[in-house]
């Protein structure tokens, strides 16, 4: 991984597949990534893109647009195929703008547990409430995984790719807060035991590296360390000194870790990332192998220009942590 590289989040403002591609290509210093744009409508956002990919390895994982989300249906219709419209032209676009490209590529997924926790059963209820569902459901993923792995890596064959799980609903599963259909109840609480299993069947399905993205306030790093995702992204704002332990653990054992940040100049941002690191003991040197920098979220509420800029300010402050003083 290329000290202090920088990286999108996944979800982009604007509709112009194009546009967005080269935009993160010239921004995203070490790390650009498969774009997501939402704003095309459903099958774009990150709930029906993932289904769609599941649903064309198992059909039992067909989802159609409700009005509370995505429900189960009993085979792949007109959602569906948008979806696979969107994704098409967002691969024929990467191909076209990576071409020759042999440096590091990052694709984003939502991971099992917020997928199980979002999509609902033909009942209403979510897929949460059944675990035998929920296993088949990572299996499921796990077979969506390698083949959408082995797409993207033949539009660019040179590309080290690398899984992104997208799982900010975490905390409230192993909470039990996640509501049911009927709002006065919630699903119980999900063993640590069993979600770290999960997360550690759908990490192997990639044999390079993954990671996991909360922008929640609580994460269980421990949990995700030892499921052997090989990093986590968080938002430093958030979650504070929580996170302490798990980077020393994290940067002792050769790993990286994605620093979500959004400072208002690059001379803030570089004084909050030698905080963190200075916390932990490391010198600048040391520390600066082993960070990758990205927004703490999505860059969905606000201009493409604007989160140019968001992205080119992260730009400056990877530059400003690797000069020599």
């Amino acid at each position: 991984m290329q000290p202090a590289a920088v990286t999108g989040v996944g979800a982009w403002p604007g509709t112009e597949v194009h546009e967005v591609a080269v935009t993160i290509r010239d921004v995203c210093i070490g790390l650009p990534h498969l774009a997501e744009l939402p704003e095309r409508g459903p099958g774009a956002e990150m709930y029906g893109r993932t289904m769609a990919l599941v649903s064309a390895v198992s059909n039992d994982f067909a989802v159609e647009t409700v009005p509370t989300g995505w429900r189960l249906t009993d085979g792949r219709g007109k959602d569906m195929r948008r979806a696979d419209s969107f994704m098409s032209n967002d691969l024929d676009e990467i191909e076209q703008v990576y071409e020759g490209y042999d440096g590091d590529f990052k694709i984003q997924i939502v991971g099992p547990w917020t997928l199980a926790a979002s999509i609902e059963m033909h009942s209403g209820e979510m897929i949460l409430r059944d675990p035998g569902a929920v296993r088949d459901l990572t299996q499921a993923l796990c077979h969506t995984i390698t083949r959408h792995v082995a797409d993207v890596q033949r539009r660019i064959p040179g590309a080290k790719l690398i899984v992104q799980f997208d799982e900010p609903l975490l905390r409230d599963v192993l909470r039990g807060s996640i509501k049911t259909q009927s709002g006065f109840s919630a699903y119980r609480e999900i063993e640590p035991a069993v979600l770290g299993a999960a997360l550690k069947q759908v990490s192997e399905a990639h044999n390079e590296k993954s990671i996991v993205h909360s922008c929640a306030d609580e994460i269980p790093f421990d949990l995700i360390r030892q499921a052997g995702i090989s990093a986590i992204s968080y938002d430093v704002a958030l979650v504070g000194d929580q996170a302490t332990d798990y980077l020393g653990e994290q940067i002792e054992a050769g790993g990286f870790v994605i620093l979500g940040i959004s400072p208002k100049t690059a001379k803030t941002g570089l004084a909050g990332v030698r905080r963190v690191g200075s916390r932990i003991g490391y010198s600048e040197e040391e520390w600066n192998t082993h960070i990758v920098l990205s927004p703490p979220c999505d860059l969905i509420d606000m201009s493409l220009s604007d989160a140019r800029e968001r992205m080119e300010l992260l730009g400056e402050v990877s530059r400003a942590l690797l000069e020599v003083e």
